[in-house]
This record gives C-alpha cells, structure tokens and sequence, in this order.
C-alpha cells in the first residue's frame, strides 16, 4: 500500500455553512505582511465536525508571552479536553491539559512568530525538531514550499518523519462571523509517520484561509488518512476531520 495514487483524503466537499462565503474574483493581492504578535492578542474559534457542520466547541487562542519563544495558550469553552501523557524537557510547561468540563488546552509555541515547534491542534500535541511554518514565506499565489523535519509526541518520544508541501493557491474574500476578510488560501500536503506503528501511508490535508491584518487564519480545515498493517480490507481509515471559523479577534 505504499503508492501516492492509493491514498485517499477527506476532502471536504460540502457547502460552506451559513455566515461564511468565498469570493475568488478579482482579488489578487493584500497586506504584504502579517500582523506582529502582543501579549493579549486573541482569536476565536468555532470548531465544527467536518462532515457534519456540527459545533463541538468554541476555542479561544490568546498569546501569552512574547520573546524568542511566542506562546499561544488555549483554552476550551464547550468541551474539555482529554488528559494527555506529558513528558520531560524544554516544553514540558507548555502541552498541559485540563481533565476538567471546559478549561485549558494545550499551549501552541512558535519559535519564532509564524514557525510552529509545539503543534496542539493534531490527535496528539506534536513537537517538531525544526519548527515548520504556520503561513507561506511570501504571502503570494503561487508561491510554494517542501519542509522535512521530525517529530515527537507524549505517547513516543523518538522522532517520526514529517514531510509537508505547503502552496498558496490566491487571494479570496472570506465571510465569517467575526466579518468579511481579504485572505491567502494555502494547502498544506502531508506525509508522516504516525505514532501507532500499525498505521501506515499516512496523509493529511490541510485548507487554510490567512487574513494578514488578524495575523492568523479565519478558516482552517484539517482531514487526514491512514491504512492498517493488519488490516484485510484494502481501503483507507479516515481521521476525524474539522474546520475552524473565526468568530472574534482582539
């Protein structure tokens, strides 16, 4: 099962729920850069079910601290967040997560702003041994980029390959709740090797609105697929999917 062509995505083709719409024409450019990061700078997010629409919770994402390092705490205020495994060194303080109905989630770490080290936002927290970019380095269509690093997680601690394609497809206009925002849509395309050994050809994709001026997406859409070692059926398992929406930003 080791052929590209055999894998399959779950792309999401359903139509966009109420309160957010695309507009692709007549756009072909926006702020050149993206907006600095400031201890109190936040962002608000509907995560929603990817097949279903369904709201699961509502994210706020606040950065705290602002150096070398720029932290980004979570927090859920719908749904709490599964306990998870924690393990030592540098970033032990920032991957804590609360057991509790709603609370903390694990902090996401840029080093420095728009390069990912701590990635909260996958099944597992996922630490990176070269932070991979958040947005493309140039904030235009056509632009494109390959990163290849490796990874850990609290269930192994040993590095897993990361490879991802990241290209910028043009500027859209986008609705959603928090208003209407000139946006760079990007496409990360992944292949990595999942914690789980029986897992195999893993993929996952990634749709992203960035709206330079919030300094962060206004939409993000994440699915990603896998097969089983043991497995006799020759088609692939699908991750759950979601989509964020942003509903306010300070």
């Amino acid at each position: 099962m080791s052929g590209i062509t055999r894998r399959l995505f779950l792309v999401s083709s359903a139509a966009f729920p109420l309160g957010c719409s695309l507009h692709r024409a007549g756009i072909e450019s926006a702020p050149a850069s993206v907006r600095q990061p400031t201890v109190g700078q936040s962002w608000r997010y509907a995560k929603l079910d990817g097949l279903s629409r369904k709201l699961i919770d509502e994210q706020i994402d606040r950065v705290a601290a602002v150096g070398t390092d720029v932290r980004v705490d979570s927090s859920s205020e719908i749904t709490g967040a599964r306990p998870k495994k924690l393990w030592g060194g540098k970033w032990l303080a920032h991957v804590a997560a609360s057991d509790v109905a709603a609370g903390p989630l694990p902090a996401e770490v840029q080093s420095p702003w728009g390069r990912v080290v701590v990635d909260p936002h996958w099944p597992d927290v996922q630490v990176y041994e070269t932070p991979v970019p958040l947005w493309p380095a140039e904030l235009r269509a056509g632009w494109s980029a390959r990163f290849a690093t490796k990874y850990r997680t609290p269930a192994r601690e040993v590095g897993m390959w990361w490879n991802q394609t990241m290209t910028a497809h043009g500027w859209e206009a986008v609705t959603v709740p928090a208003g209407r925002f000139t946006a760079l849509r990007f496409t990360n395309m992944i292949d990595f090797a999942d914690a789980d050994g029986a897992r195999t050809n893993c993929v996952r994709k990634e749709t992203l609105w960035l709206a330079p001026e919030v300094g962060r997406w206004v939409v993000r859409e994440s699915s990603g697929s896998y097969y089983l070692t043991d497995s006799a059926d020759d088609t692939p398992f699908e991750e759950s999917s979601y989509r964020w929406e942003l509903i306010s930003y300070l």
